[in-house]
């Protein structure tokens, strides 16, 4: 790329920031409504997952041939391209009919945002001198955060006062400024005329990657020993081989495996998939968390969640000076370890937690966010070949978006578990309460027994149950039994009171477990973290030791 002034990368920034910050936006913006999704599409926490899932999925499946389009068509024009869809079906996601129709339509969004997040990294490393490539990272780090900050507030806003639509009706006039800013501002780019799109690359990570996802997400439902679940982590191992083979004999592969030589870039994939499963799941359990056990709005939660990506905001242009001049790997430790402690202090939060003790600790996990994020990129990009920073790109954005997917499906997983333990044991407390109220008349004891009985785990998992999680359980009486007494008539708000004591207390306890799984995860990124290079492109020349591809058979070129 021709050398672009001082002053003309700064636009150029600008212009791609606006891509990133759409891109990202969605992923934390549409956490805060899932409450308002779930209520008004009827759908269950399984389903709405998928409203995530399905764009950190599609993501994570195609970030890595997006390197490869990018250098065959031009970043610029498949920047743009990128644009204009995630804006078109960000109108399309407003006007959703149904859960089914809305995940479709997240599906596409990812279609644009594919195009936008790796390539907008590739942009800025190359409107940058080397020398400042730790700054340009903790920038594009700091613009992630940005949108991460706006997202929960934003979001919030927009549901408490419009609807759920409004969080990708936002989307389309920023879509257009930032088509106008790129056309204008953002220089073309073409690197190889010769690029090919490995299309069986494609196909079996998404074969692998779909499959995966699907058990992880479907496993409580369906049985974890079940046909159907034990088919799926079948073809994910199948598919996972054979994309391994595939990529090390294709000419040119979607991704490189040989780059994993490079460790300092392999750590980085392993921090991003660590950081996606720590953060994505524990977010998303946290906004119902707060909505339905805590009692906040939509809004409230919002503003609880905002000083987690505002502190990350606020740290990582900082640290990614901090890299250029002493290196990743303290950064990188430091950023491990408060992600770590962040997340073991919210597994203690309970239905009687405030704002601030949900602000204190969302502001630990921003210093995790801004120590580490702009240290492992950094490293990362900082070893691997210019020839191949887009793969890279990709297959760092693919690791995250990778965790994403995981970390929802795992933690939903751990939390369909502890839930369902949670109300068995709730409505054992309940009937003992019940029954020990002697002067309660035996219709009334035999009406409240009975709707106790009534109430399942199943119930209690889906749209209706997030609100039982708030409520306790649903009503024992909806109007006191006919011939009741005004004193009999006295008894029934405390024992209701009792009750949904009980199934508050029970039910808010099932979201310890998820938190402490995101916590183990997030403390392994200490494991990456120590083996990171103690300067940038510290093992820059490993990459000389990557071997020629062994070609496949005349006729099967990809």
């Amino acid at each position: 790329m021709t050398t672009v002034s001082h002053a003309r990368r700064w636009l150029i920034l600008l212009a791609v920031s606006l891509g990133l910050f759409m891109a990202l936006l969605d992923a934390t913006i549409v956490n805060i409504a899932v409450p308002s999704i779930m209520k008004d599409l009827d759908a269950s926490i399984a389903s709405v997952s998928w409203v995530l899932n399905s764009y950190n999925l599609a993501l994570a499946v195609l970030f890595l041939s997006v390197g490869r389009i990018a250098d065959r068509f031009g970043q610029k024009r498949l920047f743009m391209l990128g644009l204009g869809l995630f804006t078109a079906f960000s109108l399309a996601a407003g006007f959703a009919p149904s859960i089914d129709w809305l995940i479709v339509f997240r599906v596409g969004q990812a279609l644009g945002a594919a195009a936008m997040v790796p390539i907008s990294l590739t942009i800025l490393l190359g409107a940058f001198p080397r020398s400042q490539h730790g700054l340009a990272t903790g920038l594009w780090a700091a613009l992630g955060a940005v949108a991460a900050a706006l997202g929960p507030s934003l979001g919030g806003v927009l549901t408490e006062y419009g609807s759920w639509q409004w969080i990708f009706f936002i989307n389309v006039p920023v879509g257009i400024a930032a088509l106008l800013a790129s056309w204008r501002l953002v220089p073309e780019h073409k690197r190889a005329a010769d690029a090919r799109i490995d299309i069986g690359g494609i196909v079996l990570s998404a074969v692998a990657l779909s499959a995966l996802t699907l058990a992880l997400i479907q496993g409580n439902e369906w049985g974890w020993e079940s046909g159907r679940i034990l088919g799926l982590f079948a073809a994910a191992v199948a598919g996972a081989l054979a994309f391994v083979v595939w990529e090390r004999r294709a000419r040119q592969p979607m991704l490189d495996l040989r780059l994993f030589r490079i460790r300092s870039f392999a750590g980085a994939n392993a921090a991003f998939l660590l950081m996606g499963v720590a953060m994505m799941g524990s977010v998303f359990l946290l906004v119902i968390f707060m909505v339905n056990v805590m009692g906040f709005s939509e809004l409230k939660a919002g503003i609880a969640i905002t000083p987690m990506p505002i502190t990350g905001l606020l740290l990582a242009p900082v640290v990614g000076k901090l890299v250029d001049r002493w290196g990743p790997r303290l950064p990188a430790v430091v950023g491990a370890l408060a992600f770590g402690a962040g997340l073991l202090a919210m597994s203690s939060l309970d239905a009687s937690a405030t704002l601030s003790d949900v602000a204190w600790r969302a502001i630990v996990l921003g210093v995790g966010m801004g120590f580490a994020m702009p240290s492992f990129m950094a490293s990362g990009m900082g070893s691997v070949p210019e020839e191949h920073g887009g793969v890279a790109s990709g297959a760092i954005n693919t690791a995250r978006q990778l965790g994403f997917v995981l970390g929802v499906a795992v933690l939903v997983a751990v939390f369909s578990h502890t839930m369902t333990t949670a109300v068995n044991d709730a409505k054992a407390e309940a009937v003992r309460v019940v029954e020990s109220h002697a002067s309660l008349p035996s219709a009334m004891k035999a009406q409240a027994l009975a709707t106790l009985e009534a109430t399942s785990a199943d119930e209690l998992t889906g749209a209706a149950g997030a609100e039982a999680a708030g409520s306790g359980a649903a009503r024992l009486f909806d109007a006191a039994p006919a011939g009741a007494t005004p004193e009999q008539e006295a008894q029934l708000a405390p024992l209701q009171a009792e009750i949904e004591e009980a199934y508050k207390r029970q039910i808010g306890g099932a979201f310890r477990v998820p938190f402490l799984v995101a916590a183990a995860a997030a403390f392994l990124i200490l494991l990456p973290a120590i083996f990171t290079g103690r300067h940038l492109g510290a093992h820059a020349g490993d990459h000389e030791r990557v071997r020629t591809p062994v070609p496949l058979e005349e006729g099967a070129e990809c």
